[in-house]
């Protein structure tokens, strides 16, 4: 069965709250301990706390704690209620209205209402946003009502729900960004309507979450605290919960089989849409040349990768959607298959017989640098010399961003819609696009896919975009990534997501 995501004509069907939990069955059994504080560990914490501000769209994996969305999502990736009680499009899908909850207020008391949320949206569309391309079809938003907002675009949305069921959707304060200053504070705190405050925090390495009193979504909200730890050796994580030092551990694929093996605890994983992917800083190196671009991807061999680096966890990519996604890979497959000697001759074609070398900044965590050794190896057979400079998990995105290495080995966080993830990186205005650039025809070919409610025939639209984006080789796809939690069997309600990360709604402890 393909993986489908709900798009947006089927928020036209007035959404109820009931569907707002996605929490899902877990090791534990009996009823919740309400005392319970969740311990859990994973490989990076936030560059920021500032939702439209920061530049790392992995951000969303800790912010999520404290910034409810606009939308939510279920464990499969479908849009379920948040705060909006309800969503519809007009007929055009040019205007697109939100029904919001009543009744509840920001950290600071300030209301949240219509004004509230207008204040967002109107701040997640400014230039220097992470979200600015992906509303870039958001013309204006308009008060309706104290609990009615109207977004008014310049062209078709339907990707627009999925859309602000991410970091663009997220509600901070109005109070929290009203002066520089105020705005300045929000790199290191929060300010938001969720299910928990931040109570301390060690940038990078430990925060401590405290539920809120009375939050909305009863089922989504089953204990009194979280606290988060980060290590980015994977073997520690494990070891925490092996030894009672925490509770939940995140997965990475090479590790789901030492997870498994943990007595009294209960693995969890599944192949999500997150995925390992060489990206290019096409101003530098010989990376403004699509030759030499399309030439890596024939280079690589990704089921070796996959073996190599992830213990065969996970999925060797065709195209950037996995292969059960309702966007094809069939139109790009034969753009990244193996084929050194075509690579060679892309190579020739570009000037460049003897090859060339770069620097490729990744990450510290073992999966990765093991991905950049094998990718290292491989490109050496067609003459290209890769070093390989690995950096801190805080410390890596903000580094290529700002120039540092020709290229970087990474994961890209899933996203809910195909949109979100080629107007993020191939969009030229795109904070993530450190290039700057985009391939010709992208904007139009995207917006088409944007106007289409069908998703057979959307899906066809999107596999157009990404032949576009493949044909110019602005991106290397490697690996989708199995991932997922270990958690001792104290832990109930947790499942994991196909966007790949665990947001721990509806998941409550034991005694």
């Amino acid at each position: 069965m393909k993986r489908i995501p709900a798009l947006a004509v089927a928020a036209c069907l007035a959404l109820t709250a009931a569907c707002g939990s996605s929490g899902g069955s877990g090791g534990g059994s009996g009823d919740p301990d309400p005392d319970a504080v969740l311990r859990y560990t994973t490989s990076a914490g936030a560059t920021s706390f500032d939702p439209h501000k920061t530049v790392a769209a992995s951000d969303f994996i800790v912010l999520n704690l404290v910034y409810d969305r606009l939308v939510h999502q279920d464990v499969d990736g479908q849009p379920v209620p948040g705060l909006a009680e309800s969503w519809e499009f007009s007929d055009d899908f040019k205007t697109l209205t939100f029904h919001l909850r009543e009744g509840l207020s920001f950290e600071d008391g300030t209301a949240f209402d219509a004004e509230a949320a207008k204040a967002n949206l109107d701040r997640a569309r400014e230039p220097d946003s992470i979200s600015a391309s992906l509303l870039s079809d958001v013309d204006s938003v308009d008060v309706v009502d104290e609990s009615t907002v109207q977004l008014n675009l310049s062209a078709p949305g339907v990707h627009l729900v999925l859309t602000l069921s991410d970091l663009a959707g997220m509600m901070v304060s109005p109070q929290a960004f009203a002066t520089p200053d105020a705005a300045k504070a929000l790199a290191t705190d929060s300010d938001g309507i969720g299910r928990f405050t931040l109570g301390e925090s060690d940038p990078g390495s430990h925060y401590v979450f405290e539920a809120v009193d009375d939050y909305w979504d009863k089922d989504a909200l089953k204990l009194a605290g979280l606290e988060f730890s980060v290590a980015t050796d994977p073997q520690t994580n494990l070891n925490a919960v092996a030894s009672d030092q925490a509770d939940c551990a995140l997965v990475s694929p090479a590790m789901i089989a030492p997870a498994e093996q943990i007595a009294g605890a209960t693995t969890k994983a599944r192949t999500v849409l997150t995925q390992t992917v060489l990206y290019f800083n096409q101003t530098k190196s010989e990376f403004d040349d699509p030759l030499v671009r399309r030439a890596i991807n024939l280079a690589l061999d990704r089921d070796a990768i996959l073996e190599g680096a992830q213990e065969g966890k996970g999925e060797a990519s065709t195209g950037l959607f996995p292969n059960d996604y309702f966007v094809s890979n069939d139109s790009v497959a034969d753009l990244v298959a193996t084929d050194r000697d075509a690579a060679r001759d892309l190579l020739e074609q570009a000037g460049l017989p003897n090859g060339f070398s770069f620097t490729a900044v990744t990450l510290t965590i073992p999966q990765f640098v093991t991905t950049a050794e094998i990718i290292k190896s491989q490109l050496k057979e067609i003459g290209i010399e890769m070093e390989i400079k690995a950096l801190p998990p805080a410390d890596m995105g903000i580094n290529f961003l700002k120039g540092t290495g020709d290229a970087v080995i990474t994961a890209w966080t899933g996203r809910p819609d195909p949109a979100m993830l080629f107007s993020a990186y191939f969009d030229e205005a795109a904070p993530q696009n450190v290039s700057r650039v985009e391939p010709e025809g992208f904007d139009e070919a995207l917006a088409a896919a944007n106007a289409i409610d069908d998703v057979a025939a959307r899906g066809e639209a999107l596999a157009a975009v990404q032949k576009l984006v493949l044909e110019e080789g602005a991106v290397v796809p490697v690996t989708f990534n199995q991932v997922g939690t270990v958690c001792n069997d104290r832990v109930t309600g947790y499942e994991p997501t196909v966007v790949g990360i665990s947001e721990f709604r509806g998941v409550g402890m034991t005694n």
